[in-house]
């Protein structure tokens, strides 16, 4: 016996996020307490996030809650949890795309899903956007396979390919694919595209922003005039998303954009808002490459590809490139909501610990 409560969590990478993965029963039900199991167990807010399990950047201090969903055709519910490092802060408002690799594996771990043979397709339902993925992972013999010969740029090794497929994607928070109206908008003398699909983004062209849009994450993380520019423009853009004063939100995200050096389609530095990706969302990829098939956007502007039902959008980030499989619908108008059918993305994961996270019996030593 201790001062301190212990709650069964799992310690996953998905993709190129890492975080804590629960049960849903295993949690308070109350969503202020909520907040502060998941502060305590983060070690927000600190920069360096000492005294929790938290990594100290966005990307790594990211909760996954999992529960048997009671909805039709769908198996797994999967409510994201962004823990902000240095404030007291849980947003609930955005999802994770790299996080939903490790939920279908943490699914079968945990009994919610029965492994089949060869390969485990799972119906899951992204509660913060309303979007269905179809998680497809690699179960030879009935058995969950987390190694394999499969790359993703931004983790070392190797893994065994997740195939999410996501759908019902487009205005998820905002209910319109361009919610500003049109595919640009003028914000202080800078065109950009706002979209909502799978993730609401402001993009524009990173020349206008006075970078070559080539540079890595920590450069541009240094570049104060520069994260305030974007920030300025983002809170302005914001707003005529309909998302309301977005100060201290993680969404909209910003990208901005350009040439791609390296045999891509694109070339993008995404920002969760406040700092550069250090690799890239895969929500925002599926953002990004299907507004490469939306005419008069800034990434149609740049990538200029031609547009068909099945589209494959590499985009180049800081640490190599992301695939993103858009299928689209010919038989409608591309600034229609029914345009983007679906995105496909392939990810890994791993499982990094299994046991308990133990937080303070009484929050308020914290």
């Amino acid at each position: 016996m201790s001062d301190q409560i212990s709650i069964p969590a799992v310690y996953m990478r998905g993709g190129t996020s890492k975080g804590l993965l629960f049960n849903h029963n295993d949690l308070p039900k109350d969503k202020s307490k909520l907040d502060k199991y998941l502060l305590a167990a983060m070690g927000s807010p600190d920069l360096r996030q000492i005294n929790g399990i938290g990594g100290a950047t966005s990307v790594t201090s990211k909760v996954c809650i999992i529960s048997k969903s009671k909805q039709k055709n769908v198996d797994i519910d999967y409510l994201f949890a962004q823990v902000i490092v240095d404030k007291a802060k849980v947003d609930y408002g955005p999802t994770c795309g790299n996080m939903l690799s490790a939920v279908g594996p943490f699914s079968i771990e945990k009994g919610f899903i029965n492994a089949e043979e060869n390969e485990t397709k799972i119906n899951i339902r992204s509660v913060n956007t309303g979007s269905i993925i179809e998680a497809v992972v690699p179960t030879p013999n009935k058995k969950l396979k987390y190694m394999g010969d499969f790359e993703i740029d931004g983790v070392p090794g190797k893994g065994a390919p997740i195939l999410l497929k996501f759908k019902n994607i487009v205005g998820g928070a905002t209910g319109k694919m361009l919610p500003a109206g049109t595919p640009l908008i003028i914000v202080n003398g800078i065109e950009v595209t706002c979209l909502d699909i799978s993730m609401p983004i402001v993009m524009a062209k990173a020349s206008d922003f006075g970078i070559c849009g080539n540079e890595k994450s920590n450069e541009l993380n240094k570049n104060l005039e520069l994260l305030n520019k974007i920030e300025e423009i983002r809170v302005i853009a914001g707003a005529q998303m309909g998302l309301g004063d977005v100060s201290g939100k993680v969404i909209p995200k910003f990208a901005l954009l350009s040439k791609p050096l390296n045999g891509g389609t694109i070339t993008s530095r995404y920002f969760t808002p406040n700092t550069c990706h250090e690799t890239h969302a895969a929500t925002g990829t599926n953002c990004i490459a299907s507004a490469c098939l939306i005419s008069n956007t800034i990434a149609s502007q740049i990538s200029q590809i031609e547009v068909k039902k099945e589209n494959k959008v590499s985009v180049e980030h800081p640490l190599g490139s992301i695939d993103c499989f858009v299928e689209t619908n010919l038989s409608t108008k591309e600034n229609k909501n029914d345009f983007i059918v679906s995105c496909g993305i392939y990810r890994t994961s791993r499982k990094i610990m299994d046991g308990n996270i133990y937080i303070p019996e009484n929050l308020n030593d914290l």
